[in-house]
């Protein structure tokens, strides 16, 4: 299927994260070196989702990020710690409430990954559109006794 026609017909759902330098932290609460902030805003929630996770990916550790949300609701979220250089941003989105989501939870929306590089120098933007999650079973069988079927001259 077309992805254009995937992201028109699904329902588009668009998450916008920010990403800001950290600026006035206090002594004491400070950050580590490597970290970064973002900042999540989501116009409002689809029907049928309760969780949203935001996954973070750099060279040298995985951020996760889990939020309870309510459908039709709008939100606005910041989360501190990313990691910084190269940074693949991914979404996912349940039906479930986070804390009964479990690593055989199947999302019912997913995102694409997105590469951004992260620094505390420079604010960057991050889009994640979510798709539906469908499914399906495919089964794929090989048939050895006759290697030429489906060849074409």
């Amino acid at each position: 299927m077309n992805p254009i026609f995937r992201l028109v017909s699904s329902g588009v759902w668009l998450l916008a994260l920010a990403l800001f330098p950290l600026a006035g932290c206090e002594q004491g609460s400070r950050a580590p070196a490597d970290a970064e902030q973002v900042s999540l805003h989501i116009e409002e929630v689809p029907d049928n989702v309760a969780c949203l996770r935001i996954t973070a990916s750099g060279a040298s550790r995985q951020v996760v990020r889990d939020l309870d949300v309510t459908e039709g609701q709008s939100v606005s979220e910041s989360f501190s710690g990313l990691p910084i250089g190269t940074v693949v941003f991914q979404a996912a989105a349940y039906a479930q409430t986070c804390d009964s989501v479990t690593k055989s939870t199947v999302p019912s929306w997913v995102s694409d990954e997105v590469s951004v590089t992260v620094s505390l120098s420079q604010s960057k933007s991050v889009t994640l559109t979510l798709y539906r999650n469908g499914r399906a079973k495919v089964t794929v069988a090989f048939d050895p006794e006759n290697p030429d079927a489906g060849a074409s001259d």
